[in-house]
């Protein structure tokens, strides 16, 4: 990018002067649609609150899920490096019922699904593989923002163009799109050239048609995943987004392990262990090709904690950054290179997220197997003796598996 710090700021200008500030966007898109409201109060209200008695009085039927996360199809377009989930061509990936294209819920389920839930109004999280490759993608948003649900969609941006009135038009709360640098360093991420081009279009797409509309939604962030191949476009984010007018920027350490690690971690976390808890497992916990190692070598730490703290002046009055995790620099490196590091943090991810996958299973993580959303209700499956269970073993301790998970809260040693 060949903008300058003055090129940026003047942008920025413009852009709050036709679009108005994030602050007061979101406050008008509050006051327009206060139904809005309730599930943002609701996920304060746990996390604060609501959790912590819970954990402390170590209750087995808790209040309902403040978010749930629904993945309507394990099927994508890209092939990421970087990637956790399995693929159809890997091996042992057709036997996992949730990967199997010929299961997935038709639309149909999941707006019964809808109806279910709209009573206690969490939100959504609609995710994927990438969620626009499902047929029914459109109804789906369509009876969500119908029922006046909270909407969060996470996207690789590819098919966004072709979507991008439907997310203004239904009144979509915020889209991410998943951008990890400029053209040529995104194509050689992502493995297909030509995606970063589509990528932005979608993008620029998505802001003109919520000007056109005079609308103040979706809010649109872009989600840059770090990795060895992406560290040398970090420098560019944050002029890039502001060029593409996003609301937010978020940098996302990777999710990574060890063929070792992983092994470890199966035979502790294995059948005969999970069943002797009363929780169901699909085994193995971690299947082959379902996690990263990561790439990140000892070279890259003094670079990446330099671009993420330049990345924070960079953005300074420009845009607005988040990170996930949120590290302090002394946390980098034993992130990347330490999984034996005693982090402190736990995760509330059991007592704030329903996960449902293509086929209706619910999966809080890690083949874990509460139920299945057309057998059963929400509530028993919630409520029900896995994730009780579950909830129980890892409110005493967190498994090796979530030594990186991007899920948890991390804290110095």
């Amino acid at each position: 990018m060949h903008n300058t710090p003055r090129d940026l700021k003047l942008k920025c200008a413009a852009k709050r002067a036709a679009d108005g500030s994030l602050f007061w966007r979101f406050a008008r898109s509050l006051a327009s649609h206060p139904q809005q409201i309730v599930p943002l109060a609701r996920a304060e209200y746990r996390r604060r609150v609501g959790i912590v008695q819970e954990r402390r009085k170590q209750s087995r039927t808790i209040g309902p899920p403040v978010k749930v996360s629904i993945n309507l199809t394990r099927r994508c377009n890209l092939r990421c490096e970087m990637c956790i989930q399995h693929r159809h061509d890997r091996d042992g990936a057709n036997t996992l019922s949730w990967y199997d294209p010929r299961r997935e819920l038709p639309v149909a389920d999941w707006i019964r699904l809808l109806d279910e839930i709209v009573g206690f109004r969490p939100s959504l999280y609609v995710t994927g593989g990438e969620p626009m490759l499902h047929a029914g993608f459109g109804d789906f948003i369509r009876a969500a923002k119908q029922r006046r649900l909270f909407l969060h969609l996470a996207t690789n941006g590819v098919l966004l163009a072709r979507h991008a009135a439907l997310l203004v038009d239904s009144g979509v709360e915020i889209v991410t799109v998943s951008l990890d640098g400029t053209e040529a360093i995104h194509d050689r991420v992502r493995g297909q050239r030509g995606l970063f081009d589509q990528t932005v279009t979608g993008i620029r797409t998505l802001v003109a048609t919520r000007r056109a509309r005079g609308r103040s939604m979706p809010i649109i962030g872009l989600n840059f995943v770090i990795s060895e191949t992406s560290l040398a476009a970090m420098g560019d984010m944050v002029p890039l987004a502001v060029d593409l007018e996003a609301d937010f920027l978020q940098f996302q350490h990777t999710i990574l392990s060890t063929p070792d690690y992983v092994a470890r971690h199966n035979r502790l976390f294995s059948t005969e262990f999970a069943a002797s808890r009363g929780i169901q497992l699909q085994a193995p916990s971690i299947p082959p090709g379902e996690f990263y190692e990561g790439g990140i070598m000892d070279e890259h730490i003094p670079l990446l904690i330099s671009a993420l703290e330049g990345a924070k002046l960079q953005a300074k009055g420009l845009i607005k950054l988040s990170f996930l995790p949120n590290l302090s620099p002394a946390m980098i490196r034993p992130y990347y290179r330490d999984l034996e590091y005693p982090f402190g943090g736990r995760c509330d991810t059991l007592w704030n997220t329903l996960r449902i996958l293509p086929d209706g299973t619910v999966v809080p993580c890690l083949h874990v197997v509460a139920g299945n959303i057309r057998e059963q209700s929400v509530d028993a499956i919630w409520n029900g003796p896995t994730m009780q269970n579950y909830r129980t073993l890892i409110a005493e301790k967190l498994l090796p598996a979530c030594a990186r998970c991007c899920s948890r809260t991390f804290a110095p040693a």
